[in-house]
Order: structure tokens, then sequence, then C-alpha cells
């Protein structure tokens, strides 16, 4: 049976805290902003007379960039952190719709209503034109269905370069545009009211 593989994980920082510090000199940084070249013992006195930690924030500096503070309270502000920045990077989705070089009106309409939102709730997408059997001799055609949907989609998204052609398949990618999209639903909104006066 095959083990799982783990996702690779961001290394947790951590510090040297007070005798895990073995250099002899140490600069230390006051909480007024003051700094002061002293022996690490001389730096350890000092803390545990304020009932702190000596904490190394820059070990590849000369001498090693020390301050005092309370270790179990650093340690709580930066998982508070990583877990409020986790909490605000949303994953973006790619979503992906295939047309046909010669789509006709309704399909088009529908198909780029689905991408618009998809669009709106944040996704990158990715529209494909298939060109199957001999339809490959209708470019044009692709790239005129490219440039209506780029025109289409324009009110909630700005294309991600130009259109790229593999093999059979002609690639266009989206990318969602946070104001035009504030933009668009606010005009929706004051649309849908004022049908309903």
């Amino acid at each position: 049976m095959r083990k799982k593989r783990s996702t690779p994980q961001k290394p947790k920082v951590t510090y040297r805290v007070n005798e895990q510090i073995r250099t002899p000199e140490v600069r230390v940084v006051f909480s007024d902003g003051s700094q002061e070249i002293m022996r690490t013992g001389n730096a350890l006195k000092l803390a545990e007379e304020e009932g702190l930690d000596l904490i190394e924030v820059q070990p590849t500096a000369t001498p090693p960039v020390c301050k005092l503070d309370n270790y179990g309270k650093l340690q709580y502000k930066l998982d508070k952190k990583d877990k409020d920045r986790k909490k605000k990077s949303k994953p973006t989705a790619l979503k992906e719709l295939r047309f046909h070089p010669n789509t006709d009106k309704h399909d088009f309409d529908f198909k780029a209503a689905h991408l618009e939102e998809f669009l709106r709730k944040g996704n990158r997408v990715r529209a494909t034109v298939v060109f199957l059997g001999r339809s490959i001799i209708y470019k044009d055609k692709g790239f005129e269905l490219v440039e209506r949907l780029t025109e289409r989609l324009s009110n909630v998204s700005n294309r991600e370069g130009t259109p790229k052609f593999e093999g059979k398949r002609l690639f266009v990618y989206f990318e969602p545009d946070k104001k035009k999209i504030e933009v668009y639903e606010r005009q929706l909104a004051k649309m849908n009211k004022e049908s309903q006066q």
C-alpha cells in the first residue's frame, strides 16, 4: 500500500530564546527603540530582572539582534497573524468552458453568462475554442469568438495576455477585476430596483 504524500507546509518561525543564545555578545533592542551591545550573560540577567525573555530576532546580524519580550505572547501573536492571513487568502479556482468556432448566439450568450457568474464569484476562467476535424480552417472564426467574449466579459474582468493555440484548441484566460465587479453589481441592483417600481 502506498503512503499518502503530505503537502509541504511552511516551516514555523522559531526563535532562539534565553540560554539557547550562544554568542558572547548581542545587540539588545529595548521597548523604547534604543539599542545597546552587551554581553549575553548581562542581557539575560536584565531580561530576568524585568520578568521577560531574551529573544534572538535577527541571528545573521553581527552581533545578533535580540529583544526583551514575553516569548509566549510573541508566539501567540505570530500564530494569530498566520490564522488571519489564512482566513483572508481565499483560494481561486480555475473554471473552464468550451466553445466551438460555429457556436450559435444562444449558446454563446448562455456560456458567457456562466463565465460572467464565475468571474463575479472571484474565480479565474479559461475559455477554450475547440476545433473539431477540419474546422481548424476556420481559425479566424475562433479569434472572432474570443474577441466577442472579451468584449462581453470586459465589465467584470481583464483578459490575461493574448489567445494562444495549442494543437486544435484556442485558449484565453480572464482574471476577475474587483472594481469592475463592484460597479457592475451596483448597476444590476439599480436596474432591478427600477424594474420593481
